[in-house]
C-alpha cells in the first residue's frame, strides 16, 4: 500500500473536523463570570498553533486580536463571530457554540460590570448563530439526508483507501474516520434519524467498510484477531503531529465510558520496527 506521510501544514486538510473543534474550544474558553479569557493559557500545543494560524501570527491583525483578548470579553466575542462565520461549517460546531453563547448571556445578565456593547455583541452573535441553526435544520430536512450521509461515508473511506491516514496507527485511522463522520453530514443524519431502519442499514454498511479497510491495512483475514495487539503500534516514519492531532481530537473522552477513544488517542503506543 502506498504511503502518504503528512506534514503539520497538511493536517487541517486531512482532518476537516479540526477547525470545527477549535471553534468550539475557543468559545468554551470565554468565561464572563470571571471576566477572563483563558483559551490560550488553558490549551497548548496544537490548539495554540491553530490559534496562531487562524489569527495570522506575526501580522498587525494578530496583534490586534491579542490586544482585544486582553481588553476583555467583547474582543473575544468579535473574533468568535469572525471565525464562526468564516470557518464553522458543521451543524455540530454551530449548535455547541450557540449553546455556550446562551450560557454567556445568562451570566452577563447577572453581572452589572459588563457594558451595553458587550451585551449587544452577545445578542448579535446569538441571533446569527440561531439563524444559522434554523437554516441548517431546514436544509437537512429539505435535502435528502440519507444521500448526503452515504456520500460522506464514501468520501471518508476513499480518503482512507488512498493512504491519507497512513501517518496514524491502524486503530487511529479508524478513529480519525469516525471523527470525520461524526462532525459532518453523516453525523447530522445519524443524530436526526432516531432508530430508523435506514439509519441501521447505513451504520451496518459503515461497520462493514471499516472491517474491510482495517483488514486490508493489517493484511489479515477479517476474522483473524491474532494481530490485534499491533493495532496501536505507531508507524516508524509517523510525524509527531499525527499523534498530537489524535490526542487533541480525543481529549473529551473519559476512560470508564470511552475506553476505545482513550486507548487510541490518550496513551503512548509502541512504535513499529
Amino acid at each position: 500500500m502506498a504511503e502518504h506521510i503528512f506534514k503539520e501544514s497538511e493536517i487541517r486538510n486531512i482532518l476537516h473536523c479540526l477547525p470545527e473543534k477549535f471553534i468550539v474550544d475557543f468559545a468554551n474558553g470565554i468565561d464572563v463570570s470571571r471576566d477572563h479569557i483563558n483559551v490560550q493559557s488553558r490549551r497548548q500545543g496544537l490548539f495554540k498553533r491553530m490559534y496562531d494560524g487562524f489569527s495570522g501570527q506575526g501580522s498587525a491583525r494578530h496583534e490586534a486580536i491579542n490586544q482585544s483578548l486582553v481588553d476583555g470579553v467583547e474582543g473575544a466575542l468579535i473574533w468568535l463571530t469572525e471565525i464562526t462565520s468564516s470557518l464553522a461549517q458543521s451543524n455540530l460546531a454551530i449548535v455547541r457554540v450557540n449553546e455556550h453563547i446562551g450560557q454567556l448571556q445568562s451570566n452577563v445578565a447577572k453581572l452589572a460590570v459588563y457594558s451595553a456593547d458587550t451585551r449587544q455583541q452577545l445578542e448579535r452573535i446569538a441571533a446569527d448563530l440561531s439563524g444559522r441553526c434554523d437554516r441548517m435544520t431546514l436544509e437537512i430536512v429539505r435535502i435528502d439526508a440519507e444521500a448526503r450521509a452515504v456520500r460522506h461515508i464514501e468520501f471518508v473511506f476513499n480518503k482512507w483507501k488512498s493512504a491519507r491516514y497512513s501517518g496514524f496507527n491502524v486503530a487511529g485511522r479508524l478513529y480519525a474516520a469516525l471523527e470525520e463522520l461524526r462532525w459532518g453530514d453523516f453525523g447530522d443524519y445519524y443524530r436526526s434519524r432516531s432508530n430508523s431502519q435506514l439509519r441501521l442499514k447505513i451504520v451496518e454498511d459503515l461497520i462493514n467498510r471499516a472491517v474491510i479497510q482495517l483488514s486490508s491495512d493489517m493484511a489479515i483475514n477479517p476474522y483473524d484477531r491474532r494481530a490485534s495487539t499491533v493495532w496501536l503500534a505507531v508507524p516508524s516514519n509517523a510525524p509527531p503531529i499525527a499523534n498530537e492531532a489524535l490526542a487533541y481530537m480525543g481529549d473529551w473522552a473519559v476512560a470508564d465510558y470511552h475506553p476505545f477513544v482513550v486507548a487510541v488517542t490518550q496513551t503512548e503506543a509502541p512504535a513499529l520496527p
